[in-house]
């Protein structure tokens, strides 16, 4: 096991504590785990370059992420990374399908217990892995800041702004997601992150509201908001912390986006525009693509001679519901 040691906050932790407060969720003998501070990745054995690598990332990004938000996780959690089909890990493959298949990333709060596939980590909204451990860190910390007081658009928004900041992509899918749909009110927004048809667009929305409040009031609000979300309801949070009424501050802020990501492209025109954009978000894509292939080649010439059948699992809990991602 590897321990990291960090600025941001006490980043050794025993397996006395570990078996304290994970109960049930121990690192079984054939995979193998690093630990970053309160987060403790695991994978098998096959995957332990991909997890080095990750690791060296979280030990940069996770205690960022904690001053970021003014949030230090109140234990350890676990995130697994799930290799791609056929998955021999029987406990990898149960908690595989215990999340909506379209997700590159979930977690269960509650019992601090998440996954990343590893086939899907660069889908949307995510960029990589790296991006999707924070968007699920995020989580963690949310739930351990404020626990179900927040609202689901604003965890996916903070979560995914906290991964990686707003591109070509983002751009891209909000613009087309309102030149053909009606952005509800952020209060109905929620069930969107529950269909796949809409998810994009409501992941882009929340995002972009989320940058817009940084942009405007700075990045501490986000901690701010936090802090007063910890006692008082999500809206008397967002009043204390900005100022305005959360239903002012999204009036502003859809007057801004539905111009900037609506009305303009539809004046300027959408052949040229959207030609352009598109262009410009392939060649995006092709270069993170191809900067993706090259490492997970790297990686599996590492890896070749250490690939096998794997014994049967034990550690994991059951799949259930409750997975956010």
């Amino acid at each position: 096991m590897l321990t990291i040691s960090g600025k941001a906050g006490p980043w050794i932790l025993g397996p006395l504590f570990l078996c304290a407060t994970l109960p049930g969720v121990l690192a079984a003998p054939h995979r193998v785990e690093r630990q970053i501070g309160a987060c403790i990745l695991e994978a098998p054995p096959a995957y332990s370059h991909r997890l080095d690598a990750l690791a060296e990332q979280a030990a940069r990004l996770l205690p960022r992420l904690q001053a970021d938000l003014g949030v230090e996780p109140r234990g350890s959690y676990r995130i697994f990374l799930i290799p791609p089909a056929p998955i021999q890990d029987e406990e990898l493959r149960r908690l595989d399908a215990s999340a909506p298949p379209w997700a590159a990333g979930f977690l269960f709060p509650a019992r601090r217990v998440g996954g990343i596939r590893l086939a899907l980590a660069g889908r949307y909204p995510h960029d990589d892995m790296a991006s999707v451990l924070v968007h699920e860190a995020t989580h963690m910390l949310l739930h351990d800041a404020a626990g179900n007081r927040l609202p689901r658009w604003f965890g996916e928004g903070v979560a995914t702004w906290e991964g990686r900041r707003w591109g070509l992509r983002d751009l891209f899918v909000y613009s087309s997601g309102l030149l053909t749909h009606r952005l509800p009110p952020l209060e109905q927004l929620d069930p969107w992150f529950r269909q796949p048809a809409r998810i994009g667009m409501a992941y882009a929305a929340s995002f972009d509201f989320v940058n817009w409040a940084v942009r405007r009031h700075g990045p501490e609000v986000l901690a701010t908001v936090l802090r007063h979300a910890a006692v008082r309801p999500f809206p008397d949070a967002w009043e204390a912390a900005t100022g305005s009424t959360l239903a002012a501050s999204e009036a502003r802020w859809r007057r801004g986006s539905l111009l900037r990501y609506r009305w303009i492209p539809a004046l300027v025109g959408t052949t040229a525009l959207w030609g352009a954009i598109t262009l410009l978000a392939f060649l995006a894509g092709v270069r993170r693509r191809a900067r993706s292939r090259t490492i997970l080649a790297r990686w599996d010439e590492e890896e070749a001679g250490r690939r096998g059948g794997e014994p049967p699992d034990a550690g994991l809990p059951p799949g259930g519901s409750g997975a956010i991602h």
